[in-house]
């Protein structure tokens, strides 16, 4: 935050970054136009486990003995009417509990490239598991493979109890895909998936796609905004924050098959000696779906310096007339955007952690989870904002149609600590009222992985494993 005497400066910033985004917004569109290798496909159709938004990780250490294994080894099946086929997959290399991300001005190395050890993952997609193998051994189904030894990983949904299958093998020959549901363009920090595009200037979102069989739609973003104002003790001075006024650079990525994983770094000086900094965040991009974890250190609590805080977070969209906003509070029809804040809308005092913009054809549903320490002190209000007549600046293109996202008041009562949140963005084939009961309940109780061992004689063929 930065002294109201001093905004002007801010907004000469401001615009400097906006200029610098239009250039990469340029160099994204122009990427996008010439990739033809590589093409990230749709996921789906699902087997038994019906969720699209949800990846299995599973810790190498749970997979037994396969420490020093080579990565290129490796290959993942599952088994659909019988047979089986390779199925996109890739290893996360970690060293401890960070990832090791080869990408970027600051790249991380695992400590055994191109080997398991007991702290990498496993992950693919939970949709693309199958049945499980049955009488068949792994070794006669994938014939010339050269199957040293396999492990059964089991999924399971709590909340339907659909059961799936899907299988680690090591080989001489493993069976492999060249099928990928995501990828990454370093040059403009553009992120493609069969369903979306994603493209960053400065770390932060300047362009987001919905894409179809015939490419990309329309650019629907104009920014993320990321405000905050505060009043200094004895109301000696008001502070204000813009997104513009942070410094947030992308660090490392890596581009993989399943999901693309982006770091960045994240800081804010609000004056006084005052840091705000959310480190090292990362940023998840699967087939259907974006991951956003993050978290905001406070050496101690803004309340001994301030009397009251108040954020916001949230998207800028443009255009997206014809298009409707669901969330809580809202009528069942949701509101209509058109540009123009009617009584309803302007009365909307919502509360929750969901809210969607849907078409008739597709939609794209937000939501939002806190850490316990942190949902204690801070309650979420939804803002919705239709209104093309009034600029919300620093913006590129003045108005907000619609404006969505979330205000939380009562920051300065957060002592000092560390506090977890994260923001999921899903893609939808459409959406009506009552279809986030079942996505919530999803994301609120995660699919399960238990991992089977294969002993000598069951990699053999002699007949299935038995559970670890």
């Amino acid at each position: 935050m930065a002294p109201r005497a001093r905004r002007a400066d801010a907004h000469r910033g401001a615009a400097r970054v906006m200029r610098c985004a239009a250039a990469a917004l340029a160099i994204i569109l122009l990427s996008g136009r010439r990739c033809t290798a590589s093409e990230p496909v749709p996921l789906g159709p699902c087997g038994p486990v019906k969720r699209s938004y949800e990846a299995i990780e599973v810790p190498v250490v749970r997979f037994g003995r396969l420490g020093g294994t080579e990565i290129t080894r490796l290959g993942v099946v599952a088994f659909r009417g019988g047979r089986p086929a390779a199925i996109p997959f890739q290893v996360d290399e970690r060293r401890g509990r960070k990832l090791a991300l080869p990408g970027g001005p600051e790249p991380t190395t695992d400590d055994q490239p191109g080997k398991l050890d007991p702290d990498d993952v496993v992950v693919f997609m939970a949709c693309d598991a199958g049945e499980p193998h049955g009488d068949v051994s792994l070794d006669e189904a994938l014939g010339d493979a050269g199957v040293s030894t396999w492990r059964e990983i089991r999924i399971e949904d709590p909340v339907t109890h659909d059961v799936g299958f899907a299988y680690l093998v090591v080989a001489d020959r493993p069976p492999l895909t060249d099928r990928r549901y995501v990828a990454y363009e370093p040059g403009g920090d553009l992120v493609r998936a069969a369903r979306y595009r994603v493209g960053m200037a400065q770390a932060l979102p300047i362009y987001f796609a919905l894409a179809g069989a015939n490419g990309p739609g329309p650019n629907l973003l104009d920014g993320l905004r990321l405000r905050a104002e505060a009043t200094l003790r004895a109301n000696l001075a008001r502070w204000t924050l813009n997104e513009r006024q942070g410094h947030h650079e992308l660090v490392a990525w890596k581009d993989g098959p399943v999901r693309v994983v982006r770091r960045s770094r994240h800081q804010v000086a609000v004056g006084l000696g005052i840091h705000l900094t959310a480190g090292l965040a990362h940023t998840y991009f699967y087939p259907n779906h974006v991951f956003g974890p993050g978290s905001l250190k406070l050496p101690f609590s803004p309340g001994v310096l301030f009397s009251d805080i108040t954020a916001f977070g949230g998207v800028d969209a443009r255009d997206l007339g014809g298009w409707r906003y669901y969330a809580p509070g809202t009528p069942r029809r949701g509101f209509a955007i058109d540009g123009h804040m009617d009584a309803a809308e302007q009365a909307f005092a919502g509360r929750g952690d969901w809210f969607a913009l849907a078409d008739d054809a597709e939609a794209i549903f937000f939501v939002t989870r806190m850490s316990e320490n942190l949902a204690r002190n801070i309650q979420l209000a939804l803002v919705y904002r239709d209104d093309t007549t009034k600029p919300n600046p620093p913006e590129t293109a003045p108005g907000t149609m619609p404006l969505a996202g979330y205000e939380g008041r009562g920051v300065e009562k957060l002592g000092g600590g560390r506090y977890e949140f994260s923001l999921r963005i899903l893609v939808l084939p459409g959406f009506r009222r009552g279809d986030e009961t079942a996505l919530l309940a999803a994301l609120d109780h995660p699919l399960t992985a238990d991992v089977a061992e294969a002993t000598a004689r069951e990699a053999a063929g002699a007949g299935p494993p038995g559970p670890r």
